[in-house]
């Protein structure tokens, strides 16, 4: 995601591009002036990219409840006909929109669900999809 965002690869994410992805994931609560105020600076390499979305996305202040709305939010992004589970074609139309069309033609999305699809019916639902993002 972070080799998308990098449009020129400078090795550096601008915080206009870390809130359109922020924004198409469904996590819109910043402008690019209040990330810069959280970030302190105008671009984040790698690394303080990781740690912003780690601290900033997932941890989400903290409390479990802030972190599963966050999940859920994300989970909502995926699941595009709203039916509570993610399928390859919803995983393959969501990674298209994001702007990774090349990446969801190459990717085996079905192999993506399979490998998180813990309950084998072939989709991944929300409790399948949080225990993937949280252990990543």
């Amino acid at each position: 995601m972070f080799k998308k965002l990098d449009k020129n690869q400078d090795g550096l994410v601008t915080l206009d591009e870390l809130h359109w992805i922020l924004e198409k994931l469904g996590w819109p609560e910043h402008t690019p002036d209040e990330l810069e105020l959280i970030v302190g600076k105008q671009s984040l390499d790698i690394d303080e990219f990781l740690r912003f979305y780690n601290d900033a996305v997932l941890d989400s202040k903290g409390t479990k409840k802030n972190t599963d709305e966050a999940i859920a939010r994300a989970f909502s992004v995926f699941d595009v006909n709203g039916d509570g589970y993610i399928s390859a074609e919803e995983l393959r139309d969501v990674l298209g929109r994001l702007g990774f069309e090349e990446e969801a033609r190459a990717w085996d999305c079905g192999r993506m669900i399979r490998v998180h699809d813990k309950n084998l019916d072939g989709f991944v639902d929300f409790e399948e999809f949080k225990n993937m993002i949280l252990h990543v």
